[in-house]
């Protein structure tokens, strides 16, 4: 016991510990712990988890691997162990050794009552345990069993297998309880929306296949299919009543698109989820939006992490007593992030800020929010109205979809106000064509608009896996990359290799990239002139306008982000440029 003690004193120390008072300290808090002993040292963060987990298969003299490819991992293997153990005990199969041996993978060689339940139940063959890292191996349990899997097993089991009631027109009410089959499902779906938390994802898609049911998950503006355990389609009435429950929506209508609204606590965390669904050929399929509230105690200029140009030109117009500053770009882009950035850089005991959204997604101290509600006659141009009664001296407008709200707003900016709202268009200059195109008149256009700002989302780079990499002269010149200005800086360039912590993809996380056009009297005449767009884009362009391509390369040189993805985001703009 001593020397065991002593082993796991030493492989503390090894993996981070600063001193032995360090590692005694962390073992003693870990013993204590309701968890367990291994994942409260790795839950703690002092010691590095692929260290401290090869140190351990040391002690115990087990093998160590790093990695699991679990597309190496022979599926009828996963028969062997109920979702319900592995999901217990974190031990799973990974492939056959010599003379016919299972190998078992495991992150806690400290589990013996794990391993002796897995030798139990492969009965007489032999088994070889590897230690793996945690990250990897809880990666390779949701790939392989699916999200939720445990769960479905207890579904199953709870109707004895029966899988054909399932399929019935059967809804769940809101007085589901611990000792009903159906809280199983109440747990599924909360493992669904966990696991999406868990995973940074902003929406959540269930959708009815016709002979499936698929789960996705928006990361990073890039949809990822969930695994989730087979037969899942079987719970589809029964998972989508679940979510229309949580969203107050109607279980009962089926025929028509309904929207609601969940308001979720994940530990300190309160996230704020917007549910719309739709009928399809194949059933209902239902949409979640999940918005953080916490993000909205954190908005600063800082954020948007402008060059030094951009943020002196944004500084100045948000200087200005009136006018209208008009983000652009398509959905999920990140224009309310920076409106709510405006915003609060400019919030003061000073200045009224009232904003009318739908919906208000954060909420931003001292300043007044109303969410618009068009079932009973609360739309934006009326809101518009009201507000401009209240004496603001700042408004924000959720959106300009018509040219009542444009006319409102356009006005308000007339009588002393500074105004901020968004358009959806493809860049800055095509908001001036899409107001004309809702017949303002072109002087009250070119009289109160001050800007246009466009911005897009690009991932980036997943800084655990990135690595050096080198293009062709001719393709970087190709896209527009600036060689000349920037040949110096070709070594800087980067890509993801892939790795768990980024599930493979090489990205993590976004940064925005914008197109800043402020209108000045040349863009004046042209606008009073009805130009078209590509006159409107070449005099902004000549006027000193940086392009979204040219501000991702700006991205791609700091080392934020890669070639490959400044050019996804933008290649439709670069297109549409073209052909002007």
């Amino acid at each position: 016991m001593t020397s065991l003690r002593q082993g796991l004193l030493d492989a503390l120390l090894a993996a981070g510990c600063p001193t032995p008072e360090a590692a005694q300290a962390l073992a003693d808090s870990a013993k204590s712990s309701a968890s367990s002993w291994t994942d409260t040292v790795l839950d703690s963060g002092q010691v590095d988890e692929a260290k401290f987990l090869e140190r351990l298969a040391e002690l115990f003299r087990l093998p160590f691997e790093p990695r699991i490819d679990s597309s190496l991992i022979d599926r009828s293997t996963l028969q062997i162990f109920p979702s319900r153990f592995v999901a217990q005990h974190f031990i799973v199969p990974i492939g056959t050794g010599e003379n016919n041996t299972l190998r078992l993978a495991l992150y806690d060689p400290l589990d013996r009552i794990g391993q002796s339940e897995a030798s139990r139940l492969v009965g007489a063959r032999a088994v070889q345990f590897v230690v793996v890292p945690r990250t990897p191996l809880l990666r390779t349990m949701k790939t392989l069993y699916g999200v939720g899997a445990e769960t479905f097993d207890e579904i199953l089991k709870s109707r004895g297998g029966a899988l054909d009631d399932l399929l019935t027109d059967k809804e769940i009410v809101s007085d589901l309880n611990a000792n009903d089959p159906e809280a199983s499902v109440v747990k599924f779906v909360n493992q669904i929306i966990r696991e999406a938390i868990a995973e940074r994802a902003t929406d959540i898609h269930v959708e009815p296949l016709e002979n499936d049911l698929r789960i996705r998950y928006r990361i990073d503006g890039i949809l990822h299919e969930v695994a989730v355990p087979t037969q899942l389609r079987v719970l589809q009435n029964a998972i989508i009543s679940r979510l229309k429950v949580m969203a107050r929506m109607d279980i009962a209508e089926k025929r028509l698109p309904q929207d609601g609204r969940i308001n979720l606590s994940a530990g300190a965390n309160s996230i704020d989820v917007r549910v719309s669904t739709i009928p399809t050929v194949n059933g209902e399929s239902i949409s979640l939006r999940l918005l953080s509230r916490q993000e909205g105690q954190s908005f600063g200029f800082e954020r948007l992490d402008l060059d030094a140009r951009q943020s002196a030109t944004i500084r100045r117009l948000l200087a200005k007593p009136n006018g209208i500053v008009l983000v652009t770009g398509p959905t999920g882009s990140g224009k309310s992030t920076s409106l709510y950035c405006f915003l609060s850089s400019i919030n003061s005991v000073q200045r009224r800020i009232i904003t009318i959204e739908e919906p208000v997604e954060y909420r931003l101290p001292g300043v007044s929010q109303i969410d618009v509600k068009p079932e009973i006659g609360l739309t934006f141009a009326t809101g518009l109205r009201h507000i401009l009664r209240q004496d603001p001296n700042i408004v924000m407008v959720g959106e300009i979809r018509d040219h009542e709200t444009a006319d409102i707003a356009i006005r308000a900016a007339m009588t002393g106000h500074l105004v901020f709202s968004t358009l959806h268009t493809n860049d800055a200059v095509g908001g001036i064509t899409r107001l004309l195109d809702m017949d303002i008149e072109p002087f009250l256009l070119a009289s109160t608009v001050q800007a246009f700002f466009a911005q897009r989302l690009v991932r980036t780079l997943c800084q655990h896996c990135a690595r050096p990499v080198s293009y062709p002269v001719g393709y970087l010149a190709e896209i527009g990359f600036p060689l000349l200005e920037h040949s110096a800086n070709l070594a800087n360039l980067r890509r993801g290799a892939g790795c768990d912590h980024c599930r493979q993809t090489g990205y993590q996380g976004r940064v925005a990239i914008f197109e800043l056009c402020e209108i000045n009297d040349r863009l004046r005449k042209l606008m009073v002139q009805k130009a078209d767009g590509s006159d409107l884009k070449a005099a902004a362009l000549a006027s000193g306008m940086q392009s979204l391509r040219q501000d991702g390369w700006r991205r791609v040189l700091a080392g934020q982000t890669t070639v490959e993805e400044v050019v996804r985001v933008t290649q439709e703009d670069a297109a549409l440029a073209e052909m002007d």
